[in-house]
């Protein structure tokens, strides 16, 4: 009777454990054996790049905007969706590659930064162990990450995410064409020691949307830049991490700048940016054709990075002499999956004025890439 017992559990167990398997291997998609680099000779294309590229170590779509409420409140928001593949020597337990299970990784961060009580509260949601719940596709722009999705047709924009006290539905079209970075124009760009990969911005998306904050429903208008990037680079290589700038000015014109530091915190000489007019045209900015001075720092007591909070910011060429702030310096993300990172809103007050968002990696304890 014993004997039948076990045998009966073992026949259980084989079948789940050849269930597991088969779903693994319905949802999981093969590593690629040879990661794809980007390359100035196959330019960014659309629509095709909107998607997913499968042979690209990582990918990500970046929304960073500000909502205004019937009341006149402000919020910054930050909604991004990651698309990763994981080493082999990640394991689960320490014993087993977590690539034989789910690869690529799907992780998301949803943040809200309140303007008014300069409160910053963010959400992230990753796939693994729950690798079914989360995906994006290759035919078209779709990435979701449980309930959190964004999706469309590059004219059209749609953002969906829940946490705490928030809930998001925003519905955002783009005004101006996309923005293709780096020096050739191709949306080719140099990171540094680490490699290349491809990016482009929609620096102009409008919209309307709801908030609902404590079950509270209100409308909002819409302001936000999206970034895509995604390539094959290696943050190992002699690379620490960077400092990155989304302004929208006063006078309509819109810059990104992109400083990489190396481990002992030098600026890498591919670091640059683009400019974009007010018109729609961007031309490429070279580290020389900038300045950017820190003017202070901010301490995180939750995890002791330092951060630079103010930039004293100079294009000569382009009639711009501003100081770069943070509204407020409590915008870190202490994740759990993942580099903490600072992400937050940013005024401009100079020549000429504005706003826009800050992005610093490479600065809390332990969090060298």
């Amino acid at each position: 009777m014993i004997r039948r017992l076990i045998l009966i559990l073992l026949m259980i167990l084989l079948f789940l454990a050849a269930g597991l398997m088969t779903a693994i291997f319905i949802f999981r998609r093969p590593t690629p054996l040879e990661f794809q680099q980007a390359s100035a000779e196959q330019p960014v294309h659309f629509p095709r790049d909107e998607a997913a590229h499968f042979r690209a170590r990582t990918d990500w779509w970046y929304y960073t905007g500000f909502l205004t409420g019937q009341d006149g409140q402000e919020y910054g928001f930050e909604l991004v969706f990651f698309k990763s593949y994981v080493p082999p020597a990640v394991r689960v337990a320490n014993v087993v590659p977590i690539n034989w299970v789910s690869n690529p990784i799907y992780f998301a961060h949803f943040a809200l930064s309140d303007q008014q009580t300069q409160e910053h509260t963010f959400f992230e949601q990753v796939s693994f162990p729950r690798f079914w719940d989360a995906g994006a596709r290759a035919d078209r722009f779709e990435v979701w990450n449980g309930d959190w999705r964004a999706w469309g047709d590059g004219i059209q924009h749609h953002l969906r995410a829940d946490g705490g006290r928030y809930r998001l539905r925003l519905d955002l079209e783009t005004i101006k064409a996309p923005v293709l970075h780096g020096p050739g124009g191709e949306g080719v760009i140099e990171m540094g020691q680490a490699g290349t990969s491809y990016y482009y911005s929609r620096v102009d998306l409008d919209g309307v949307g709801l908030l609902y904050v404590d079950g509270q429903r209100q409308v909002v208008q819409a302001s936000a830049w999206m970034d895509h990037q995604w390539g094959s680079w290696d943050l190992h290589q002699g690379f620490h991490g960077w400092d990155w700038f989304s302004l929208r000015l006063e006078d309509g014109s819109r810059v990104m700048l992109f400083n990489f530091r190396d481990e002992a915190g030098a600026l890498q000489s591919q670091s640059g940016g683009t400019w974009i007019t007010a018109e729609g045209t961007a031309e490429h900015l070279a580290l020389e054709d900038y300045q950017l001075e820190v003017l202070d720092t901010w301490t995180s007591p939750q995890t002791g990075g330092t951060y630079p909070v103010a930039w004293q910011l100079a294009i000569p060429d382009r009639g711009v002499d501003a100081t770069v702030e943070a509204t407020f310096p409590e915008q870190e993300l202490p994740i759990r999956f993942g580099p903490v990172y600072w992400e937050g809103t940013v005024t401009v007050d100079g020549t000429p004025g504005g706003r826009g968002f800050a992005e610093l990696t490479g600065y809390a304890p332990g969090d060298g890439h």
